[in-house]
């Protein structure tokens, strides 16, 4: 808001009125009143242009400072520096859970669904354990499993193996900022050989191969995973292979290492929808060797 200045400039001295000034004016006009005398116009102060100009300029002023406190505030709500084009990880793991019952899709030939993934289980993903919830933002899962990473490499890596479909999600919670995906692929091996291939080089100066296509990348708090310190796991579940990537939204700088355990923790817990796969197909396998009673 705009001050707008009392004064509108400087007063000049009130001149002292006395016996010599009165007698003075009326005993004869001044050069200046005199007939066919030449009256002098007077331009404005230069105190009156500087009092003009003042409100003018503390309008600017305060035009300027509402714009900084904007940048500032969007930058502060962004959760900070942007990540660039192609981001990485800056710490990577591969797990195999050495899960023989989901071992191949000849196995487990049912194709993934977004109920499953995507259904009211999976909005809130929590760990009390850990003391984080992660909240559902964004979901996808198509069967051009291409469209889930970049890097050709990576691309190549996802068809050699027989990528069939590929789910990914965005979570947030109070802290962090996460990522999942998840690929159904041909067999144990083909998953192995994918979570190989998103390994990103020990050389930061090297070259990635690839990974991991960020969902809603251009929006907020997702826009920032990767500019930061960031930690991703790799988890083979026969022949589905799940990546979760986490970053705490404060986080801006990758070589300021924190811990990522909790959060990576939390969000693999994305994979519940496997292990209840596995109780289904167990239950079938025994029912059909009869060892399950039926009703």
């Amino acid at each position: 808001m705009s001050s707008k200045s009392s004064v509108s400039g400087t007063p000049g001295r009130r001149r002292k009125f006395d016996e010599a000034d009165s007698i003075e004016g009326l005993a004869a006009p001044s050069p200046a009143r005199r007939k066919g005398a030449r009256r002098r116009r007077r331009g404005p102060s230069r105190a009156g242009s500087r009092g003009r100009l003042l409100p003018i300029l503390l309008g600017a002023l305060g035009v300027a400072v509402v714009a900084l406190v904007v940048v500032l505030v969007v930058q502060f709500t962004a959760g900070g520096a942007t990540a660039p084009e192609n981001p990485v990880p800056t710490a990577y793991e591969v797990h195999d859970s050495g899960n023989e019952v989901l071992a191949t899709r000849e196995a487990d030939s049912r194709p993934l669904n977004k109920g499953e993934l995507f259904g009211e289980d999976s909005k809130r993903i929590d760990s009390e354990s850990q003391g984080i919830t992660f909240e559902l933002q964004t979901s996808s899962l198509t069967d051009d499993c291409a469209s889930a990473v970049w890097g050709e490499r990576v691309s190549a890596a996802l068809a050699d193996a027989g990528c069939t479909q590929a789910a990914r999600a965005g979570y947030t919670s109070d802290g962090y900022v996460g990522a999942v995906a998840m690929f159904n692929l041909r067999d144990q091996k083909a998953a192995n050989a994918v979570a190989t291939a998103l390994q990103p080089p020990k050389d930061a100066a090297a070259e990635p191969a690839g990974f991991i296509e960020v969902p809603a990348a251009e929006e907020d708090p997702f826009s920032s995973l990767g500019a930061g310190f960031s930690a991703a796991e790799a988890t083979v579940s026969g022949h589905y292979l799940t990546v979760a990537w986490v970053q705490s939204i404060e986080s801006d700088d990758p070589a300021e290492r924190e811990s990522l355990v909790s959060p990576l923790i939390t969000l693999n817990n994305f994979r519940d929808p496997l292990y209840h796969r596995v109780v289904q197909l167990e239950n079938l396998q025994e029912a059909q060797q009869g060892t399950v009673p039926t009703a």
